[in-house]
């Protein structure tokens, strides 16, 4: 038997009381990293609409940005950011299973954040990468719907300054930032040719902070990547700086001839 409107609209409102009331408790688990109590938080709302579901999620949100600004707000630079939903902030939280699990179970619950930007248009993507989490990037990307189009199209996702997760991932550096790099762009192969509104290149961005093994693996997957830099420059100008550092040798004759050709 379908539930009656009465039912129906109880249970909206059920949804609209828990994503407008502020739970110490929801606090208390972020702050201790007892995240199965958001887990089962969320649970409860099974039978809420998408919007009411948003809404909550969006709820959970203050309570936990309210936490990261208290405990480690380096770390979370935008987790008070205008339009930052809760999976933006778990994103940004930590690699364990149960942040995993928190962030899998709002994706179920309110799918259409894992696209949401917020006021600076970072994306929970954005959020996981930048804070080197690359179990959590990892997850996030597995949870896009359809096709490899659709993985491909969030991983291409820019901020308002047009930088994609994979300009995070370089700026993130050392190990984790190559996983990450290899991961973005095993999604996408021709990522690497996104620049940024300023025209920074993830080559230029590698080069320049002297990551030298990304900037090797950007080349070797890609020949055609972006070479770009700000205000005019290309990846060749930091790596004439740089030139006693290794990297100037990963610029073989063929990049180079593709850096200059893309400027000529």
């Amino acid at each position: 038997m379908e539930p009656s409107n009465h039912d129906k609209k109880g249970n909206d409102q059920r949804v609209h009381d828990l994503a407008v009331v502020r739970r110490p408790e929801l606090l208390r688990a972020a702050s201790s990293g007892q995240l199965q109590l958001l887990v089962e938080f969320l649970s409860k709302e099974d039978g809420a609409s998408s919007a009411a579901a948003a809404a909550l999620a969006r709820e959970v949100a203050i309570c936990l940005e309210e936490a990261q600004a208290q405990l480690a707000p380096t770390l979370y630079p935008s987790a008070a950011t205008e339009g930052a939903s809760a999976l933006h902030v778990v994103a940004a939280s930590g690699d364990r299973p149960g942040y995993l699990e928190v962030a899998r179970t709002i994706c179920q619950k309110a799918g259409q954040l894992l696209l949401a930007g917020d006021s600076n248009g970072d994306t929970p993507l954005h959020y996981a990468v930048r804070a080197g989490n690359a179990d959590m990037a990892s997850l996030l990307v597995g949870q896009a719907d359809g096709s490899d189009d659709q993985r491909k199209a969030m991983v291409r996702m820019q901020n308002k300054r047009g930088e994609t997760a994979l300009h995070e991932a370089v700026r993130f550096g050392r190990t984790t930032g190559l996983r990450m790099v290899n991961a973005l762009m095993a999604v996408d192969q021709e990522l690497a040719r996104v620049v940024a509104r300023d025209g920074t290149s993830v080559l230029y961005l590698a080069i320049s902070l002297h990551y030298n093994r990304i900037a090797r693996e950007l080349i070797r997957q890609d020949k055609e990547l972006a070479f770009s830099g700000p205000l005019g420059q290309n990846a060749l100008h930091p790596a004439v700086l740089h030139s006693k550092s290794e990297v100037f040798l990963t610029l073989t004759i063929e990049s180079i001839a593709l850096c200059l050709s893309a400027i000529s």
